[in-house]
């Protein structure tokens, strides 16, 4: 009988490795595609926003005629504006009639919001009354308020008292004061609206430990809640600057610049140069006097709000 020997198991054949391969280069679509989708966005901005800037400045280096661009004149426009105290009474005006807008909008805002954030019954119905301006156009305000305020027939006009007429669109100073508490009137929900989602955002546990330590009212408001509301109010201040300082269809509407050019401000002065009398090049001058004065007051603001957090 044979006996058969084991089988030996079959060799494998080592196949040689092959060389690693050169590493491809990445490709550059990944890189590329957050820029795509910038693209739409930025050329949006840049049609709406950059365009007109630079349209508006070379606009304003030139003579005009209606809307056709004439010689080339340089800062003669400019010199017109700043070289003439006319053009120095209207920046003034302009900024009388902001800061002073700004000085009673941002308190009244955020006092109301500070009443709206406490717990009453018809809170809703409260904070929908007190908005309500916000929705009344620029027009509609202005001639409500002329009615109200008319010395004739106005619910609210004086007319003859103790025999001196008191007509508010008859005197300067009480014409700009009308202005800018009109202005007040119908700006100040905006701010209110944020003043009141900055509150909703402060931790009730900080008001509840100053309670505990005995911190007053007052206290509580200013070193707690101002400090943190700090970022919201300046965003205010530069949303509302740039509204004031832009407004146009109040102004004109209200009080149309008088009474003798005491409510004339340098929006009104652009409009009216632009659209009343065709001198596009002035009208573009003092529309980038307006862009100036809103660069440097946000940038101001913005400084603030940087001191403000480095502190």
């Amino acid at each position: 009988m044979t006996v058969k020997s084991p089988e030996a198991p079959p060799v494998r054949e080592h196949r040689p490795v092959p060389a690693v391969q050169a590493r491809r280069r990445p490709s550059t679509r990944p890189r590329l595609l957050p820029y795509g989708l910038l693209l739409p966005a930025v050329v949006v901005v840049a049609v709406v926003s950059v365009f007109p800037i630079v349209f508006a400045l070379n606009l304003s280096l030139h003579e005009t005629r209606f809307t056709q661009l004439e010689d080339f004149v340089g800062l003669d426009n400019y010199a017109a504006i700043l070289g003439s105290s006319a053009g120095w009474a209207s920046i003034g005006r302009s900024l009388i009639y902001v800061v002073a807008s700004l000085a009673l909008a941002i308190p009244m805002s955020l006092g109301i919001a500070h009443l709206l954030n406490r717990p009453a019954r018809f809170r809703l119905v409260f904070r929908a009354l007190i908005l309500m301006p916000w929705v009344i156009s620029q027009t509609v305000a202005a001639l409500l308020w002329r009615w109200l305020l008319n010395a004739d027939y106005g619910p609210l006009g004086l007319g003859d008292v103790a025999g001196t007429r008191i007509d508010v669109f008859a005197d300067p100073v009480q014409a700009m004061a009308a202005l800018i508490l009109v202005n007040v009137w119908i700006s100040y929900p905006l701010a209110t609206i944020l003043c009141l989602a900055a509150l909703q955002t402060i931790p009730a546990e900080l008001e509840e430990a100053s309670d505990v330590d005995g911190a007053g009212p007052f206290t509580r408001f200013r070193r707690i809640t101002l400090p943190m509301m700090a970022p919201t109010l300046f965003v205010v201040a530069i949303l509302l600057t740039l509204l004031y300082f832009n407004m146009v269809t109040l102004v004109l509407t209200f009080t149309a610049g008088g009474p003798f050019g005491a409510t004339q401000l340098v929006s009104l002065d652009a409009f009216n140069e632009s659209f009343s009398f065709f001198n596009l090049g002035l009208g573009a001058a003092y529309s980038v006097i307006l862009f100036v004065f809103n660069i440097v007051f946000g940038a101001a603001y913005i400084k603030l709000i940087r001191s403000e957090g480095d502190g």
